[in-house]
């Protein structure tokens, strides 16, 4: 039985897992911010994910000459090995990509294994990582559609790069500006959530940084976590019709279906990375496409539930409206998540350099056992 003074959170509800300075999530009031700094600030158009690099890493707005210096540190540490390429376009024909992509990742690990003998290059290592995990989701896009292997280019951006890699299409301005917004949007949420709690869990056993984030990716692919922007997609298309939404809604709240992308453990309002999507809706969106369709379903989602389900504290995230920017900018709903992990790879990084900072004891929970008190064994010939 459990100690008396053991007591049990379902879902660790309500326990903290870790100090942390990197980002803070006030659920109540639909703030989320970034080493003090909102959400909202820093996705404005000329923000760069290279920008939200440093701020994290480094606790401060950087400046220019710091910005450049992560952009040449990504051109160089995006380089990946002929065989590295060739095992994730492999992976890529053999199952869904964030499968694909954990595995990618996996093989971008040392042939030694004893990070606690390299704990101070682990800067130097997440660096490199948010880098390459980058270019994995590219060659994993390529290798899904048929297309050759065509590797990042001179001078290329992060946000760029991806949306070349994955489009097959040399990126406008606009593109690339939603796409850094949507990096940085998805780049932190606390130490709490699942992938990056993960993360903190395998840092604590002194893994090497691959297998920090292959485990946050297995985290992430979960319908629970990162999945949901895929979902809610899905489910717009099977509405089908922006004019049916109103009443297809309707029936599945009767029938206390949970709507993806509707809903967060921490937000008690509307998330405030929600509201950043909407505004980049107006700009990226036109009118008479897929896309607006699929956004005009979204947006009535968000009216008809809010008004079931807002008196309990039920709103928008992130992933309602989110997978309908991806749409727009030409990313393939099975990518969704890799680009999300792509992202969050900057936010499992820092928050493994947090943890060793910390001192990195092991994450060691205990149980309440529930089950058969002892019992006498009995010789498999006397049963």
């Amino acid at each position: 039985m459990a100690p008396d003074n053991q007591n049990f959170s379902e879902g660790l509800e309500g326990i903290a897992i870790a100090e942390s300075a990197i980002s803070l999530v006030e659920g109540e009031e639909g703030r989320l911010t970034y080493r003090g700094y909102s959400i909202e600030d820093i996705t404005s158009p000329e923000s760069t994910f290279e920008e939200i690099v440093a701020l994290l890493y480094d606790g401060t707005l950087p400046n220019s000459d710091r910005v450049n210096e992560i952009q040449q540190l990504f051109e160089k540490e995006r380089e990946l090995s002929d065989g590295q390429i060739e095992i994730a376009r492999r992976a890529a024909i053999e199952t869904h990509p964030m499968f694909a992509l954990q595995a990618a990742v996996a093989t971008l690990g040392p042939m030694d294994n004893d990070f606690e003998q390299k704990v101070d290059t682990v800067t130097d290592r997440g660096l490199s990582l948010i880098a390459k995990v980058g270019h994995l989701v590219g060659i994993i896009a390529q290798a899904a559609d048929g297309r050759e292997y065509s590797g990042p280019l001179k001078g290329e951006s992060h946000a760029s790069m991806l949306v070349r890699m994955i489009t097959g299409e040399t990126p406008t301005d606009l593109q690339v500006r939603v796409m850094n917004a949507l990096l940085i949007l998805q780049a932190d949420h606390s130490a709490g959530n699942a992938s990056t709690f993960t993360a903190r869990v395998v840092t604590s056993t002194k893994s090497e940084p691959e297998a920090v984030i292959s485990a946050g990716i297995g985290a992430l692919s979960g319908p629970a976590h990162g999945g949901a922007n895929e979902a809610s997609l899905r489910l717009f298309e099977r509405i089908g019709k922006p004019d049916e939404a109103e009443a297809k809604i309707t029936e599945l709240l009767d029938e206390k279906f949970k709507i993806p992308g509707f809903g967060h453990r921490v937000y008690h309002v509307k998330d405030p990375r929600s509201k950043v999507i909407q505004q980049l809706a107006t700009e990226v969106i036109t009118e008479n496409t897929l896309a607006s369709d699929h956004y005009e379903i979204a947006l009535t989602v968000e009216k008809v539930a809010t008004e079931r389900l807002g008196h309990r504290g039920l709103f928008p995230n992130v992933d309602l409206f989110s997978g309908c920017i991806f749409e727009a900018i030409g990313v393939p709903i099975d990518f969704f998540t890799p680009l999300f992990a792509a992202a969050r790879t900057l936010g499992w990084m820092v928050n493994m350099q947090e943890q060793w900072d910390s001192g990195n004891r092991i994450f060691r929970p205990g149980q309440i056992y529930v089950g058969e008190s002892y019992r006498e064994y009995t010789n498999i010939t006397d049963r």
